[in-house]
């Protein structure tokens, strides 16, 4: 299975940040890395301004954005433990270990 990409994350924005801020973030970064400004442009540069215009291109349209979150929660939710309560040996264990205490 491949790796979630969290464009989020690679755009430096919260999940719930206004259109107006991701576009604002991606200009912002964009700028900063693009090879023009720079007098050696490295492969790493390269790579990741790459990977923030693969971010704004999903980010920065709508229905992408709202396709893509529902991704992200399904992998989120996937990923992440599931919580469960003690067995019943383990609360049966609990109880008996307690000392009574008649009130």
């Amino acid at each position: 299975m491949a790796k979630f990409k969290d464009y989020y994350a690679v755009l430096g924005v919260a999940p719930r940040a206004h259109a107006k801020v991701i576009e604002a973030k991606y200009w912002e970064t964009a700028h900063e890395l693009h090879a023009d400004l720079h007098e050696k442009p490295t492969k790493k540069l390269q790579k990741k301004l790459n990977s923030i215009n693969e971010a704004y291109e999903i980010l920065g349209s709508p229905h992408k954005r709202s396709a893509y979150d529902r991704r992200r929660d399904d992998a989120v939710s996937y990923a992440a433990p599931v919580a469960t309560g003690p067995t019943f040996v383990q609360s049966f264990v609990r109880v008996l270990s307690t000392p009574f205490r008649p009130d």
